[in-house]
């Protein structure tokens, strides 16, 4: 093959040859890694042409790296290695008649790869692809090498890399707004299980959690204990000061309850004042001690708000799941009995269920 086809009634075009909108506008970045390029072609005349084509191509401010292999395998293990390869210029007739073509099919199907733009090159013009597989695998050019002067292929090779980069923004957008939609949907699932003024657990999720530790329980022969807390008198508190200072009143005493709590305790609010407390592994005597530390958290000093020091005090029903209860609803039925009979007694106590 003559070493001159590329240049036939032509001349290697400059940088600034380049056509507007290829990027040559864009500052350049020393930082910025270079656009790959993979030739694979088993002719080393076709290597050092394309070589000198484009040695001085820049695109978008970014200088182009071309990479050479001599075969189909060889291309296929490097884009492999290399999954940032922008334009493969491929020979079709390599170590077999369709080799190219072969290729083609494993980049776009094998490897998953839909990005790097294909540009199919062959010394035997009479192989030409079929239309079906020019569009189902996406190949961007098909050029005879005698008709690939230094200035088309200057010009293939900025459309390519012009698609390559417009496609992998557009992925990078895609999988930002995928991100963003699976944090967005994250967090509104976790807004349908908290209550939204105390950031606790609300009913429904406490239920859920509460069926599953029961399950556990039931499975493994292991305690599991529940309490309620009501806030006394806290309906004075609302009226006093007014309902923003009471939700503050709110958010401080869930703050204490759970600095008395352990880590493998769940507190959720069940409504208004009422508050609900599951103890997963904890029998009848460790339901009352971890009451008794909320208890005592919650009366030993007023809750501040904007300068204003708040007492607040709570009753108390602890209920520990009986085997012979189905499910956690009897359970928490009979830690509401404890909770009337704590305010029947007084404010300010702990009252253990019977049973």
């Amino acid at each position: 093959m003559s070493n001159d086809f590329l240049f036939a009634s032509d001349e290697s075009p400059t940088p600034q040859d380049a056509p507007a909108g290829t990027g040559n506008a864009h500052p350049v970045d020393p930082a910025a890694p270079p656009w790959l390029v993979l030739v694979a072609d088993d002719e080393p005349e076709v290597h050092a042409v394309t070589r000198l084509a484009l040695a001085r191509l820049r695109f978008r401010g970014r200088p182009v790296r071309l990479l050479d292999c001599t075969s189909a395998a060889e291309a296929e293990r490097i884009l492999r290695a290399t999954p940032d390869i922008a334009v493969i210029l491929l020979d079709v007739v390599m170590e077999t008649e369709d080799a190219g073509l072969q290729l083609v099919r494993r980049i776009r199907e094998d490897l998953g790869n839909r990005t790097v733009r294909i540009i199919l090159r062959t010394g035997q013009p009479a192989r030409v692809p079929e239309e079906e597989l020019v569009l189902a695998y996406e190949i961007d050019g098909y050029t005879a090498k005698t008709e690939l002067t230094a200035r088309r292929l200057f010009t293939s090779v900025v459309t390519a890399l012009r698609a390559y980069a417009d496609l992998a923004e557009l992925e990078r957008q895609l999988a930002e707004r995928s991100r963003a939609l699976e944090e967005a949907t994250v967090r509104l699932n976790r807004m349908a299980m908290l209550d939204p003024l105390t950031g606790v657990w609300n009913r429904r999720r406490f239920l859920e959690l509460a069926a599953a530790e029961l399950a556990r329980a039931r499975r493994y022969g292991r305690p599991l204990g529940v309490f309620l807390i009501d806030l006394d008198g806290f309906k004075a508190v609302n009226d006093a000061y007014g309902n923003a200072i009471g939700d503050a009143v709110l958010r401080g005493v869930v703050k204490r309850v759970r600095a008395a709590l352990r880590i493998s305790d769940h507190i959720a609010r069940s409504g208004g004042e009422e508050f609900v407390v599951l103890l997963p592994e904890t029998d009848s005597a460790g339901a009352i001690v971890v009451a008794e530390r909320v208890r005592a958290a919650l009366a030993d000093s007023p809750i501040l708000v904007e300068e204003r020091a708040i007492s607040v005090t709570a009753c108390i029903g602890v209920a520990n799941w009986l085997p012979g209860e189905p499910g956690v609803e009897q359970t928490l039925h009979r830690a509401e009995h404890a909770l009337h009979a704590a305010k029947q007694a007084g404010r300010n106590r702990v009252e253990r269920a019977t049973g």
